[in-house]
């Protein structure tokens, strides 16, 4: 009996471990699905129904399958009067990040820019002169977010770019960073950054729509962002910040740009990425920094998606590594949009959501719309997480 008893103990024990087992398989087993389904009427028809429901002003959606855009949809109006159509183009905010980090990394393959030369050599912040860590403030320090810098200095007390942190050490989302860097690169090659921009990534890629210098004598198609109540404070305006002056460009926010043209440039990273693209660059699909708390996937969370075996930064797009599946794009968000744009490689998946609302409506309604788009999604949960974080 005793003998039986112990058996028993061990049958329990063998079987406890089993499903834990099957537990973490699952959790890791289960990466996203691809090829992404092309979304039908009825999609469009869920679509609408959280548009509606959370008053987005204005959507543009597309879906992507072997690097081409299969599926696309338009809600709202891009200004009164005017239908959002393929032509309207979207503020994706940090997304713009994505054209920064391209540009720098053709530079790169060019032979024109070194991933680990001091920016210090080609520009150095007023506020930072004389301090000696600008030797180890690089280009991969940027793209990888390692630089020390606060996201803005604006946020400071006393409004100064400083090294918070060791540069290239650790982990620190920083728009700061990549407005260096464009400084740096202009001053090198002695040509303002979105002439390099246009050159190196706009033009061959043939994105005709997409602008990063504030141009106020062409603006159209651009949506119309709105505060809560409605109001329009003026393109490149914030209710309480005034607004960007004529010709000024941002390496880091403001980018304009149509979801057609921005999933060119999303099936360049993927053809890259996998060393089809002209020229292969410097395995952009893989993390080279962990994001801590601004992780995508919450792992320990109950909610969480299925956990990718690495995720963070590679250079200057967000990776989820999920081994023979890595995802790479990058999120936006400011007070009048929320975006949202990731491919899959090898298999040039992808979704595209840009949304021009009030932060909170369209943060509360991203989520949702990721997932009628693709429904194993490890990004929607984050906007949950956001939202929840935002509201209390």
């Amino acid at each position: 009996m005793k003998h039986l008893k112990h058996t028993r103990q061990l049958l329990v024990l063998f079987l406890i471990f089993m499903i834990a087992c099957a537990a973490v398989s699952d959790r890791t087993k289960a990466i996203p699905k691809n090829p992404l389904i092309i979304p039908g009427n009825d999609t469009e028809t869920q679509l609408r129904k959280v548009l509606d429901e959370h008053r987005i002003v204005t959507a543009g959606f597309g879906v992507l399958h072997n690097g081409a855009l299969v599926w696309s949809y338009y809600y709202g109006e891009e200004s009164p009067g005017i239908r959002a159509s393929s032509q309207t183009r979207f503020n994706v905010a940090s997304i713009t990040k994505t054209i920064t980090a391209e540009t720098a990394l053709r530079l790169v393959a060019q032979g024109r820019l070194s991933l680990d030369e001091p920016l210090a050599r080609y520009w150095i912040d007023p506020d930072l002169r004389g301090d000696s860590r600008l030797e180890r403030l690089t280009a991969r320090a940027v793209l990888t977010h390692t630089t020390g810098f606060p996201n803005w200095r604006f946020f400071r007390r006393d409004q100064k770019l400083v090294f918070e942190r060791e540069p290239g050490e650790s982990y620190g989302y920083s728009g700061e960073g990549f407005e260096y860097l464009a400084r740096a690169i202009e001053h090198k090659l002695d040509l303002p950054f979105p002439t390099i921009a246009d050159e190196t990534v706009f033009r061959p890629l043939g994105m005709g729509s997409a602008a990063l210098t504030v141009d106020r004598t062409e603006l159209s198609h651009i949506a119309r962002p709105v505060d809560d109540d409605g109001q329009f404070h003026g393109y490149f305006c914030r209710p309480h910040g005034g607004c960007r002056t004529q010709g000024s460009y941002s390496a880091a926010d403001d980018l304009v740009v149509t979801v057609p043209d921005y999933a060119l440039f999303l099936a360049s990273l993927s053809a890259d990425a996998v060393g089809r693209g002209a020229p292969a660059l410097l395995a952009r699909d893989q993390v080279h920094t962990d994001a801590g708390r601004d992780k995508i996937v919450a792992c320990d969370s109950k909610l969480a998606p299925t956990c990718p075996r690495a995720q963070g930064y590679g250079l200057g797009t967000q990776v989820l590594d999920y081994g023979d599946v890595r995802i790479i794009g990058h999120s936006g968000a400011d007070w009048a949009e929320v975006t949202q744009a990731y491919v899959s490689v090898p298999s040039g998946d992808g979704i595209i959501v840009f949304l021009n609302a009030p932060n909170r409506r369209a943060l509360a309604a991203m989520p949702r719309l990721i997932e009628l788009l693709d429904p194993e999604s490890p990004q929607a949960e984050q906007y949950r997480r956001w939202l929840k974080n935002a509201e209390s």
